[in-house]
């Protein structure tokens, strides 16, 4: 088993992890399995087409169904137990509800064997962060 922990630096909504996977697994022989999982609650990771317009569409879905200036319980930060500082972002871990932390996908002979349209997305629910991605292969 091979193991492997990225800091991602996301500069816009989708980030494509595909180039790191195909890196990270590069000369291994045979079938195996790789697992992407992001350590975060306000992100996730989705395998779907890369399109622009499709792109698009999802983040209007997720803006119409959980804007960001909603009314989120979890905003209330004067009655939680957390520092006065904390981020407002009640939208954020309701979107994250609808989207895995992790993904499996098999492998065959060092590449992903993903459909021709598909990619493997890091989805950031927040603003720009940095977060941390775990990726582990096994045979």
């Amino acid at each position: 088993m091979l193991r492997k922990q990225y800091t991602i630096t996301t500069e816009k909504q989708f980030t494509s992890l595909k180039k790191i996977v195909n890196d990270f697994i590069c000369g291994q022989k045979g079938m195996g399995m790789v697992n992407i999982f992001v350590a975060h609650t306000t992100c996730g990771i989705k395998v779907m087409e890369g399109e622009i317009l499709l792109l698009s569409d999802v983040n209007t879905y997720l803006e119409k169904t959980w804007p960001e200036k909603g009314d989120y319980r979890h905003d209330i930060i004067g009655i939680r137990d957390v520092p006065i500082n904390e981020r407002i972002n009640g939208f954020s871990h309701m979107r994250q509800l609808f989207f895995a932390n992790e993904v499996n996908i098999p492998t065959q002979d060092g590449e992903m064997l993903l459909g021709k349209w598909q990619d493997v997305f890091l989805i950031e629910f927040d603003p720009i962060r940095d977060r941390q991605v775990i990726v582990t292969y096994w045979q």
